[in-house]
């Protein structure tokens, strides 16, 4: 049974969040298309031709690797490289490559934990803090009878994420006013006539690099003409 690439995704990225990669790192879905459809994944610590021949023999058309192959800007993507040569081998069999490298290291129970745990070590800790993103607040004043909609769809975009949490906020009830004038299209409401709204405001926390797509998702989520 296949599933979609972007679910698989997700998946992945709910056991390794990419946010607590090294900013030096480069993971995520490094080949292939987010739309398409994967029929079978295969795990591998890099990828080489060997990796990439057992996954059509197993008729894998999804790759998750530990080490990232483009770690490096590519300068160009040609058959006379080694990388080049695997990287279009992925291409031409249709094959995604995703990298879940750092992050996977840092997570509970994740790479670190599990070398640890062979090592026979006890007592363990973090050896340093990772650093802090700068985190923006994001409040938004939305109808009622759309607050969970527009709740899920910041949550999904990657909005109110704090430790192992994801999807927190703050809602407090209270009532919108406003004036429709003359060219707008209210959701509620007429033009000429001052209304009133139940309305929820609703607040979060989002990380600086997902602040345009929680917006984006946010805005395509709400009913109202001017947000």
């Amino acid at each position: 049974m296949a599933v979609s690439c972007r679910t698989l995704i997700k998946a992945i990225e709910k056991l390794a969040p990419p946010r607590l990669a090294e900013k030096w790192d480069n993971v995520g879905l490094l080949v292939g298309d987010p739309q398409g459809e994967v029929t079978g994944v295969l795990i591998a610590l890099d990828l080489t031709h060997e990796v990439i021949e057992e996954a059509m023999t197993v008729k894998a058309n999804f790759i998750l690797v530990h080490h990232p192959p483009i770690f490096h800007p590519l300068k160009r993507l040609t058959t006379t490289e080694p990388e080049g040569r695997v990287l279009l081998a992925a291409l031409r069999h249709n094959i995604h490559v995703y990298a879940a490298h750092t992050n996977l290291d840092k997570v509970l129970g994740g790479v670190s934990d599990q070398l640890a745990h062979v090592l026979g070590l006890t007592d363990l800790k973090p050896l340093s803090s990772p650093e802090t993103e700068p985190q923006f607040k994001l409040v938004v004043f939305v109808p009622e009878s759309h607050e969970e909609q527009v709740r899920k769809a910041i949550g999904d975009a990657g909005a109110g994420f704090i430790g192992n949490y994801s999807h927190c906020t703050f809602r407090t009830p209270g009532t919108g006013t406003f004036l429709p004038r003359e060219g707008a299209d209210p959701y509620l409401g007429q033009v000429g006539r001052i209304e009133e709204a139940a309305e929820y405001r609703l607040e979060t926390i989002v990380p600086k690099r997902l602040l345009s797509p929680v917006i984006e998702a946010m805005l395509n989520a709400h009913p109202y003409e001017e947000v």
